[in-house]
């Protein structure tokens, strides 16, 4: 019902009289909704500078439709038109405590994928996703972050200043209501979402066991091109990139041009 008639015109059918006697959904539900003022919703929305969009929205990113369970809706804070760029997309992630090396490796990446016209997706943390985000700014490119919590909350709060950049120059995405918490189930939730909104996912140093690694699952699950960074073998940093590229979840990639000529003929579809 909400992508048919969008999420608004749902939620007053649902509390209808008419609806409640058609027995389609528990009195429960539609008792929970009832109470339920739409009022406080939007104007916490409206308070945090943001827009919510759904799939009836001409700019919606299709990508997340690709999900199991797609979002029905998404806030989103910044350049707008970035939606629409998705097309030509790449995320890169990878872990909080990277060694220089690859900082330096997702730096240049993003460069790389700037000047190649791609918006660069990441979550935001500290770490591989703050060196991708700041790459891309670097060169002028157009990068997302996709957020765990709500935009009132968001996370980490040291890179606040990084995050109004974004907001400025790419776009800020959330699929929880701006006071939400970035509570920890979340992260690995959101990382759904970083893979679909890409034509293809990076992961540059990642441990044994880690969200990076669930992103590049999500990724998979959804036949999106994912490929991992090789490293040391005796680097704990290095065990997720070789762990994916062992199970056949993820190609080698040793060169941007690599990533890159996987990446154009799905830019065409």
């Amino acid at each position: 019902m909400v992508f048919k008639y969008g999420a608004q015109a749902t939620y007053y059918q649902l509390i209808s009289d008419k609806y409640k006697q058609s027995k389609k959904v528990s009195l429960k539900v539609i008792n929970k909704l009832a109470n339920t003022q739409i009022g406080p919703l939007q104007k916490e929305i409206e308070d945090s500078c943001s827009t919510l969009i759904t799939s009836e929205d001409s700019d919606w990113p299709t990508g997340v439709n690709d999900l199991e369970s797609p979002p029905i809706a998404l806030l989103i804070k910044g350049k707008r038109e970035t939606l629409r760029d998705l097309s030509q997309s790449i995320s890169i992630v990878g872990s909080r405590r990277p060694t220089s090396y690859g900082n330096q490796i997702a730096t240049f990446l993003a460069r790389q994928a700037a000047d190649s016209g791609l918006v660069v997706v990441s979550g935001g943390a500290v770490g591989i996703d703050t060196a991708a985000h700041i790459g891309s700014i670097a060169k002028r490119g157009s990068t997302v972050c996709v957020q765990a919590g709500g935009f009132n909350n968001l996370y980490p709060a040291e890179n606040n200043k990084l995050f109004a950049e974004i907001s400025r120059c790419g776009l800020l995405v959330s699929e929880v209501m701006p006071t939400t918490q970035s509570k920890p189930f979340r992260f690995l939730i959101r990382n759904r979402l970083i893979a679909a909104l890409s034509k293809a996912t990076v992961v540059v140093e990642a441990e044994y066991v880690s969200g990076s690694i669930r992103t590049a699952r999500d990724a998979a699950e959804i036949f999106r091109p994912v490929f991992a960074i090789p490293g040391e073998v005796t680097s704990p940093l290095s065990q997720g990139c070789h762990r994916l590229i062992a199970e056949r979840v993820a190609d080698i990639a040793t060169s941007f041009d690599e990533i890159l000529e996987v990446i154009t003929p799905l830019q065409l579809r």
